[in-house]
């Protein structure tokens, strides 16, 4: 039976259970690494509201951990007057604790395959394997009857902006000149040191 709780998100009042705590535009926020879990209410916060502090005199930094909790721990503990001066929080208020099952941000792979016509395509996938398969039995329209064989990949976690932004570099090489031989040259170094393997040991 899955308990239903609010989104762990803060300031999110929509449903969610402990196995899967964020909804699901909140989810796709995380994914995107946009936000992360405070270590100590483990609700999620924006960056925005991300604060590492150090006083002169108290060398502990707290990090990952959202404003609320973050001031709670410098005005609900007995600590030196830090040298930055927060505002003033006389009673702080003890942040909700949203207990959830561990989230794991998707691996991301950005993969080139190298087709029978000499030229190559350039793709991103969660699951390398089912993907390549998806190409071999002819369900991708550019590859199709193409023979398409992986040539190069390059495995992200999370933060899909960075995966987009290296398969758009990526596509940019793979045009006939300059472009095409730095990406030949990243093939050969990716492949380089697997040539050395003994795949029948």
């Amino acid at each position: 039976m899955t308990t239903t709780q609010r989104c762990a998100r803060q300031g999110c009042e929509k449903e969610a259970s402990y196995d899967k705590p964020l909804c699901y535009p909140h989810w796709q926020e995380y994914e995107r690494w946009d936000s992360e879990e405070c270590s100590r209410c483990r609700q999620f916060y924006v960056h925005d509201a991300f604060v590492i502090f150090l006083s002169q005199e108290w060398d502990e930094v707290y990090s990952l951990m959202c404003d609320d909790c973050l001031f709670f721990m410098l005005r609900g503990e007995a600590r030196p007057e830090p040298a930055f001066k927060w505002m003033a929080l006389d009673k702080p208020k003890v942040p909700e604790v949203i207990a959830h099952a561990p989230l794991v941000r998707p691996r991301r792979y950005v993969y080139v395959v190298k087709l029978s016509d000499a030229s190559f395509y350039i793709g991103q996938t969660v699951d390398l394997d089912i993907r390549l398969r998806e190409h071999q039995d002819g369900q991708q329209k550019q590859t199709k009857g193409l023979n398409p064989r992986l040539v190069y990949y390059e495995e992200f976690e999370g933060n899909r902006p960075q995966v987009d932004a290296r398969e758009d570099e990526l596509t940019k090489l793979n045009k006939p000149g300059v472009g095409r031989r730095r990406l030949v040259e990243l093939i050969e170094d990716f492949r380089a040191p697997l040539r050395l393997l003994d795949l029948e040991a």
